[in-house]
């Protein structure tokens, strides 16, 4: 059998046309070629796509995956093809549903859809012709918004089409993405925790509803890349969690955080131990004075064989009456530009308790998770104006790690 006679010929000239394409001049364009070039290509994709969509579909038809040793037409496409297993099981989907779109074939063909318009059709179209109560699906009403919208807000049209052709089936692919929900916590050597998981849409438009305001920049000076902002914000969200009291108790006790440290520690002296964190290894002094500014404190005696010899009442630090003052006083978070109600800030002792520092309104002010963390262990420091206003002011660069490593109080000395 010749070249021609198999089929192979066209689409190796397709390919030696493409290798020409690549290996154009590209001096001496303009940029409005530019942009039509862009056009033009993305067409041109668009069309070998629906090409694909029709052998795939003619190849799923057929046995010849079972003889490759493949479990689905989709699995050797996805393994032989170098595709995404939704990719290929869309491409399969197009094929098969293209004869009930023959009006949307026609608009690609014409360059007014692209290829994604034409999966998301694709797609319900099958969801039609699976519901046993569906009438036979129409094209039309979908295709004329298909050719004013973009491909994000037709994928909303589409999902109102298929819940309105069979609302329980519907429901049913809500159930079984939500029975996916997984969260992996992997640790890393140094502690670190690497996040691995799948929400279904519900429960990732309720991850994200939370997570989006705490994500916002903090003022101009903010220059956080988005996804440090929203890391920032989850964990910012963990904090809120535990201190406002509404995670469930275990045997009787809220979770928090449990921080155990010296003395010596507290007071960042030199030589001193780091910190012990639950769930973590060994913490800075800096973190510990953090952690410590607005806790419950509980002293712990140990003589030299580090058995425990007194165990004092556990004391917090602010009072509820302080704190109550401090809310009225501040407002929120005093961090220039910040936002943040005080229900979402921490009491800040200007001056830490453990160096000497009284757990009074004129040596206390509220700040957020972040610019809490800013002041500790980002070398920050805060300043009172005239007006009772605060100024934040950056560490010296010649001074920066120790303005870290040894807490806010010392490097302010």
């Amino acid at each position: 059998m010749s070249e021609s006679e198999d089929g192979s010929e066209p689409i190796a000239s397709v390919v030696r046309a493409v290798e020409r394409l690549r290996a154009r001049d590209r001096v001496g364009r303009v940029q409005a070629q530019v942009a039509q070039e862009l056009i033009d290509l993305r067409h041109a994709s668009d069309l070998l796509e629906v090409e694909f969509a029709t052998v795939a579909a003619e190849f799923a038809a057929s046995d010849e995956y079972e003889r490759r040793g493949s479990a689905s037409p989709v699995q050797w496409i996805r393994q032989s093809c170098n595709m995404t297993g939704h990719a290929a099981a869309g491409a399969v989907c197009v094929g098969e549903q293209m004869e009930r779109l023959p009006h949307s074939v026609a608009a690609l063909d014409a360059g007014d859809i692209g290829f994604t318009h034409v999966a998301l059709l694709a797609g319900t179209a099958r969801a039609a012709s699976e519901s046993p109560s569906a009438s036979p699906f129409d094209e039309a009403p979908l295709l004329r918004k298909a050719l004013v919208h973009t491909v994000s807000r037709f994928r909303h049209d589409c999902a109102h089409a298929r819940h309105s052709i069979d609302a329980e089936a519907f429901l049913a692919e809500q159930v079984e993405n939500a029975g996916w929900r997984r969260l992996e916590l992997l640790a890393c050597e140094d502690g670190a925790l690497v996040v691995r998981g799948f929400l279904d849409s519900v429960g990732g438009a309720t991850l994200r509803s939370a997570l989006e305001p705490l994500a916002r920049r903090s003022g101009a000076s903010d220059d956080r890349t988005r996804d440090k902002r929203l890391a920032d914000a989850l964990v910012e969200l963990a904090n809120h969690a535990l201190d406002a009291g509404v995670v469930p108790q275990q045997s009787g006790v809220r979770p928090h955080l449990q921080v155990t440290a010296t003395l010596e520690t507290l007071l960042g002296l030199k030589g001193a131990p780091a910190g012990e964190l639950t769930f973590s290894p060994p913490i800075p002094v800096a973190t510990v004075q953090r952690l410590a500014c607005d806790a419950g404190i509980t002293r712990v005696v140990l003589d030299p064989a580090s058995a425990v010899v007194d165990v004092g009442r556990l004391k917090r630090v602010p009072s509820g009456a302080t704190r109550r003052a401090l809310n009225a006083r501040d407002g929120g978070c005093v961090w220039p530009g910040c936002d943040r109600p005080p229900t979402w800030t921490n009491a800040h002792h200007v001056m830490h308790w453990a160096h000497g520092g009284e757990t009074e309104l004129g040596n206390l002010v509220l700040l957020c998770y972040r610019h809490h963390w800013m002041v500790h262990e980002g070398g920050w420091q805060l300043a009172r104006t005239d007006d009772r206003g605060v100024v934040a002011v950056p560490p010296l660069p010649e001074r920066e790690l120790e303005a870290r490593a040894r807490g806010p109080d010392v490097a302010a000395a």
